[in-house]
């Protein structure tokens, strides 16, 4: 600018008045770019500590807040889209096959059987503990048989310190 190289109270020639005029307006250009700059200085304050607390609050977040926040709202979509379904009459499970792709599909396949691998025969600990397993989950319990049992027997059917187990009743 030339006006602002020129000094003020300084004059060339006969422009005595329009140097104090362009002093002043000078003068007041320069504290309206102040005012400005001030202005933008403390929007940018505000700026950076509305950042700084978003990141503040973002630290103090659980390491897994995304992950959850994502969880809830796919559960909240499905939940819609349930509703939806129930309005119109539609069933949920087909309508929730007919949006998922084939590699999606193929991808639920493969964590279904990382879930439960078998590995065969590792060692005699884990082969026993899946036969018992196997055995238990097979066992149906009597319950008549059990109350018959607990009836014919008293107080004597329920262990005390001073029971060993070595006795056994064999109902006819």
């Amino acid at each position: 600018d030339s006006q602002d190289n020129a000094k003020p109270g300084s004059s060339s020639g006969s422009a005595g008045q329009s140097g104090t005029k362009s002093a002043a307006s000078l003068k007041m250009e320069r504290l309206n770019r102040l005012k400005d700059l001030e202005l933008r200085m403390n929007e940018a304050r505000k700026m950076n500590n509305r950042e700084a607390s978003a990141e503040e609050e973002r630290i103090k977040r659980p390491v897994n807040f995304d992950a959850k926040r994502k969880r809830s709202e796919w559960e909240e979509a499905q939940d819609q889209l349930k509703k939806k379904c129930e309005e119109t009459g539609e069933d949920f499970e087909l309508v929730k096959l007919r949006e998922l792709g084939a590699d999606e599909v193929e991808r639920w396949d493969r964590r279904k059987k990382k879930k439960n691998p078998d590995t065969g025969f590792a060692d005699y600990e884990q082969a026993t503990h899946r036969q018992y397993q196997r055995l238990t989950k097979q066992m149906k319990p009597d319950m008549q048989h059990y109350d018959r049992q607990r009836e014919k027997m008293g107080d004597e059917f329920y262990a005390t310190a001073n029971t060993l187990g070595l006795h056994q009743v064999k109902d006819p």
